[in-house]
């Protein structure tokens, strides 16, 4: 062989000798993929281990959770095939007892924490009678089922007194405990209410009252295709006659009122300004209850809100219990909400239907924890559009519609106002005409 062959013979070497480090290295790397490494073969358990769900106590003198709270009585009968897939395992059954404000909340919660659902729990309440604590004979019982078996009961209502409560499930899970019920929160009328009701003479009145006028009612009525009806085209169901009235009114003689055959007026007491929010007497209230009262009538109010929260809600209805006491009422105090005919819009006028309603229902409820009977008046489109109704359902509601046929408004009403075109002896100039279903 030449020198010169035997250069190119060296290169040939260097190569073959590294294709064969290459294949070396890669089946060792083969090699250790098939077989596991120490560290992720799993580890070995034992029979007893494989067969136990539950982590097993590091003392083996030591009692589980479950065997500490463990009911007797409970055999696998308990439950029938249809609630086995539901019911939680029995064990730990612990007895929650809540309360506000003459309300009760009973719950039964499992040892997780998760309400025991699934099973007919029923509930005992009553409370030791001074003489019999000692037979244990109950007073003032309660009964209460958990219908829904979601492992809750609410009671609402509930007299304020100490009371015991026994829950079972009538198949051997049973618990006991006591709680106090808190008499409810009676509000009353502020002290210092009075002080920001202002009167006219203070505000600009043509800024602050733009509720409807009896003449902007009938025009309204007109604009809304319902026709402007006098009282000799409406065709009247049977009822009590009565008017409402207020500063538009002015001057009115109550002993002629009363002899035209009208039994009741409904009287506005004030309202909120449009646009600055004040509270304002009506000038001509204190004028009208004195005058309403001497004549023998049936007499209720009503406020024309703004209130754009539920704080100012509980501000109108101490108004109106600041300025006539409920022993001089016979009909309700009703909350008037419409339009505030504001052409540059009022304050309140933009409230969605769940925030307005939510205002008028906390009006309703100070109202009535102060001592009166609680209304809503609304026209047809605000009753149908602008309120939930049904959240209001507790309430007398006063209905606006003028159609000589009869109202197409198919909710609840108890007093239906026909007509802001009414005349009545004794009254200068238009009245709301109204009528007291039977």
């Amino acid at each position: 062989m030449t020198d010169k062959h035997k250069i190119w013979l060296i290169p040939a070497l260097i190569i073959g000798f590294n294709c064969l480090a290459f294949l070396i290295i890669l089946g060792i790397s083969l090699n250790r993929k098939d077989k596991p490494a120490a560290d992720d073969a799993p580890p070995a358990v034992s029979e007893d281990a494989a067969e136990e769900p539950s982590v097993r106590k590091e003392s083996a003198g030591e009692e589980s959770f479950e065997k500490e709270n463990e009911l007797p009585g409970l055999s696998e009968s308990f439950y029938d095939d249809e609630e086995k897939a539901d019911v939680p395992e029995a064990s730990g059954y612990i007895l929650l007892l809540t309360s506000s404000e003459s309300d009760l909340k009973i719950q039964m919660v499992d040892s997780s924490g998760s309400t025991a659902s699934g099973m007919r729990w029923s509930a005992s309440i009553g409370r030791l009678s001074g003489a019999d604590e000692e037979s244990e004979i109950y007073e003032d019982l309660f009964e209460a089922e958990d219908d829904d078996r979601d492992g809750v009961i609410y009671l609402d209502e509930m007299p304020p007194g100490e009371y015991d409560v026994i829950v079972d499930n009538g198949s051997g899970i049973s618990e006991t405990s006591s709680i106090t019920i808190k008499p409810k929160i009676r509000y009353t009328a502020s002290s210092g209410i009075r002080s920001i009701i202002l009167q006219e003479s203070d505000i600009d009145a043509s800024v602050e009252d733009t509720g409807s006028s009896p003449e902007e009612k009938e025009t309204e009525a007109e604009l809304e295709g319902e026709g402007a009806d006098t009282p000799a085209e409406v065709v009247l169901p049977q009822g009590t006659l009565g008017i409402d009235v207020s500063k538009y009114n002015k001057d009115i003689d109550w002993g002629r009122v009363r002899a035209s055959g009208i039994e009741f007026a409904i009287i506005r007491a004030g309202y909120r300004g449009s646009t600055s929010g004040v509270l304002v007497e009506d000038p001509y209230f204190r004028q009208n209850l004195a005058g309403a009262k001497a004549a023998g009538m049936n007499i209720g109010v009503y406020f024309f809100t703004q209130a754009i929260t539920p704080d100012e809600a509980k501000e109108e209805a101490e108004a109106v219990a600041s300025l006539v006491n409920a022993s001089d009422l016979s009909l309700p105090v009703f909350l008037d909400v419409e339009s505030s005919g504001n052409s540059s819009g009022g304050r309140a006028d933009m409230l969605d239907t769940a925030t307005r309603t939510g205002i008028v229902k906390v009006f309703c409820e100070t109202a009535e924890s102060l001592g009166y009977r609680a209304g809503v008046y609304a026209n047809k489109t605000w009753m149908t559009k602008y309120l939930n109704m049904s959240e209001l359902a507790p309430y007398t509601k006063w209905l606006a519609q003028y159609r000589a046929a009869g109202p197409t408004y198919d909710g609840e009403y108890s007093i239906w106002q026909y007509s802001s075109g009414g005349r009545v002896d004794g009254i200068t100039g238009r009245v709301d005409l109204d009528i007291y279903l039977r």
